[in-house]
């Protein structure tokens, strides 16, 4: 049986729902918490499980939800919820989509992860063209510049070039063909040290709670990439030219019995699995026995500790500060430290158990907020200068 890797940000998937209080934390002096300013509009629609959120130009919000495999167009302004494609795997049609990266001309590219391909969408929300998925690390796409290039990381198996450790390289695919070409190298998936031996048991491919680089491509065309080592964040310019700026390491907690517990149902609960899907294709397995979980949990290789931030919620603003989210027990807060455009911690904000950032644009942040059953909606806060 093969798993995929496990959800970016599932690590505070049991929420409640509470308010949200914004804390701003000055970098030396004691935090000053103070109420978010200004009253929150919640969309009325329903979701299972928001992987994406992208603001559209005529400020709808394109959402994709993973359980429920649809992508639908929020309108605050009207409640309306419009599906954007059918759920399938012909033209025009997805399965448990992911991401939805930004594109020059507003477009949208959606990683159709059941299909294995990426669908190219228009600005009215019509697919364009599809875009196979063949190539290793092409559905893990995390950015596309202003001139269609997709960037994308090589995963270590299918490296051309000798790698040490779990490092992978970042690359970019010109939009026209030809061979991707490497322009960085991070820290990926902490891949555990018998995953090319057979498997004799079920076990997860990735080492549980493992801190990887967070990496992403900018608007102003630069590449960024924060360390997990030393939580810094590295610039990466035009010519080469690069700047890293400052630590903001902080100790985090040791990972706990009911911690690995959680993190092997909520793995179970919202990986794809080969063969459990249409046609024998990726599908959600059903809910785990307890004997699956124990085995599960028997096979599986955890971190001694939490990393310093989740790689999968971090999230930068227009104005080019960064949201970087920490890791957070199911009751408890949900931290995002501010690092201004040279690394440096200017602030955090702190949510109340059951929300977290999904999505900022120039006059929103969006957050996604769950129930004590789990089901999530998207409300959004103004910004604030």
């Amino acid at each position: 049986m093969v798993y995929a890797h496990p959800p970016e940000h599932r690590m505070n998937s049991v929420l409640r729902l509470a308010c949200v209080t914004l804390a701003v934390v000055a970098p030396v002096a004691r935090a000053q918490v103070r109420p978010l300013d200004g009253t929150p509009q919640r969309h009325p629609e329903s979701f299972s499980q928001v992987r994406g959120a992208r603001e559209l130009r005529d400020g709808r919000l394109m959402v994709s939800d993973y359980i429920e495999q649809r992508v639908v167009a929020l309108d605050f302004a009207s409640g309306a919820a419009t599906s954007l494609f059918p759920r399938g795997g012909g033209p025009g049609e997805i399965r448990l989509p992911t991401r939805l990266v930004a594109m020059p001309g507003d477009s949208t590219l959606v990683v159709d992860l059941g299909n294995q391909r990426l669908l190219v969408v228009g600005p009215t929300g019509r697919s364009v063209r599809t875009i196979p998925g063949d190539t290793p690390g092409m559905l893990g796409v995390n950015g596309v510049d202003a001139q269609g290039t997709l960037y994308y990381t090589i995963p270590g198996w299918a490296a051309t070039v000798p790698l040490t450790g779990d490092t992978v390289e970042v690359v970019r695919a010109p939009k026209g063909g030809g061979a991707p070409v490497a322009v960085a190298r991070v820290l990926g998936d902490r891949m555990r040290p018998d995953i090319r031996a057979p498997a004799m048991t079920p076990r997860i491919p990735t080492v549980g709670y493992g801190a990887r680089d967070a990496w992403w491509l900018g608007a102003d065309g630069h590449l960024r990439i924060l360390h997990a080592a030393t939580y810094t964040l590295q610039v990466l310019g035009p010519g080469g030219a690069s700047r890293t700026g400052p630590s903001n390491a902080w100790a985090t907690p040791a990972v706990t019995a009911a911690d690995r517990r959680r993190y092997v149902e909520e793995f179970l609960a919202s990986t794809p699995t080969s063969g459990r899907g249409e046609n024998g294709g990726m599908g959600i397995t059903p809910k785990p026995t307890e004997a699956e979980i124990r085995a599960m949990l028997a096979g599986t290789h955890f971190a001694e500790r939490f990393p310093m931030f989740e790689a999968g919620d971090v999230h930068q603003e227009p104005g080019g500060r960064v949201w970087v989210g920490r890791p957070a027990r199911p009751s408890a807060s949900k931290r995002y430290d501010i690092l201004d455009g040279s690394g440096a911690r200017v602030g955090a904000i702190e949510l109340t158990p059951g929300r977290r950032v999904i999505a900022i644009s120039r006059q929103w942040v969006y957050l996604v907020v769950a129930d004590e059953d789990g089901v999530e909606q998207v409300e959004r806060y103004a910004r604030h200068s």
